[in-house]
């Protein structure tokens, strides 16, 4: 087997226990999850949060004021090199976003229409944000620090729980608002 594909083997093994253990996690006000992949020179992001941490609520969008809250924040995800900021010498370029909730129309996220209706939220009256950002680093080598914005931009925030996974090193760390940046090296 090529030493390169058994790294991406061991990449998606690690994040996809990750994300089994996220989803059997207790869902918690104020802390998101955060799951940081570099390969090559494919950057990934994947958000999971409580949808009260970035809009205030965990129902479905139906008044304007909702839906302005939603349209809200849909704006500032799909900005997320903003959100984001990665070191400049890497230069690092946007290349997707994707958004989804069970509680809120794809739509109002800039999502195309799903095939059937989204749920109206969990059986326990608590809904999360999915998020998928990548981006593309014409030099991944110089990728040094992550600033995450996300305490600035969305209030909700109190801590965000980070995994980290690189060519060079495997981490985790408690983001804050006071230390809000990912070492990469």
């Amino acid at each position: 087997m090529y030493p390169r594909f058994r790294h991406t083997i061991a990449l998606v093994a690690l994040l996809s226990s990750a994300s089994l253990l996220h989803a059997h996690e207790a869902h918690v006000h104020g802390v998101g999850k955060l799951d940081v992949v570099l390969d090559g020179q494919a950057l990934s992001l994947h958000l999971d949060s409580p949808l009260v941490n970035l809009v205030g609520f965990e129902h479905a969008a139906n008044s304007a004021k909702d839906k302005a809250a939603v349209q809200a924040m849909t704006k500032n995800l799909r900005n997320a090199g903003a959100v984001f900021v990665a070191s400049p010498s890497a230069e690092c370029k946007l290349s997707g976003v994707k958004l989804e909730s069970a509680a809120l129309d794809p739509a109002l996220l800039g999502e195309p229409a799903a095939a059937k209706p989204a749920a109206q939220a969990g059986h326990d009256g608590h809904a999360d944000l999915d998020a998928d950002f990548t981006f593309r680093c014409a030099h991944p080598e110089r990728l040094q620090k992550i600033e995450v914005r996300l305490f600035d931009t969305f209030k909700g925030f109190n801590s965000i729980d980070v995994q980290l996974v690189t060519g060079k090193r495997q981490g985790a760390a408690k983001l804050t608002p006071a230390a809000n940046s990912i070492a990469v090296p």
